[in-house]
């Protein structure tokens, strides 16, 4: 009905730039945007139901999903002073590693072996303007 008056309102001359028709425009659903909320709105009604019922498999149902455990890392990330303590970050997410629970002497031989075999935590050499070539 929206979309059918201003039709009538474009065939008697009234402009798009018309605020009136701007608002006519803006309220009027296409179909396909209609019937794709509909079926994307069953599917995940299926997906929560489907996900409710797995809940206590051991293999399924887990509340919390790989791109939260990415989105978390990134987070602590931000959190970082430096690059050494994200590479520490990122390396106890990868390896599973709680570097609260490490002897100070093993957590500094990990940091060793980071700055000696990490291409992260060398320093850049030069200014970065290159060489001149002659």
């Amino acid at each position: 009905m929206v979309e059918q008056t201003r039709v009538r309102l474009q065939n008697k001359g009234v402009s798009d730039e018309d605020h009136y028709m701007k608002t006519l425009k803006t309220a009027s659903i296409s179909e396909d945007n209609y019937f794709n909320n509909l079926l994307g709105n069953d599917i995940v009604k299926i997906a929560k139901d489907l996900r409710g019922a797995h809940s206590k498999d051991a293999e399924t149902g887990d509340t919390n999903t790989p791109v939260d455990d990415i989105l978390n890392s990134f987070e602590e990330l931000k959190t970082a002073d430096n690059t050494m303590q994200a590479q520490i970050i990122m390396y106890s997410k990868l390896f599973k590693i709680n570097f609260a629970k490490m002897d100070p002497y093993e957590f500094k031989t990990f940091t060793d072996i980071l700055r000696r075999h990490s291409d992260l935590c060398k320093p850049i050499k030069g200014n970065g303007c290159g060489k001149k070539k002659k």
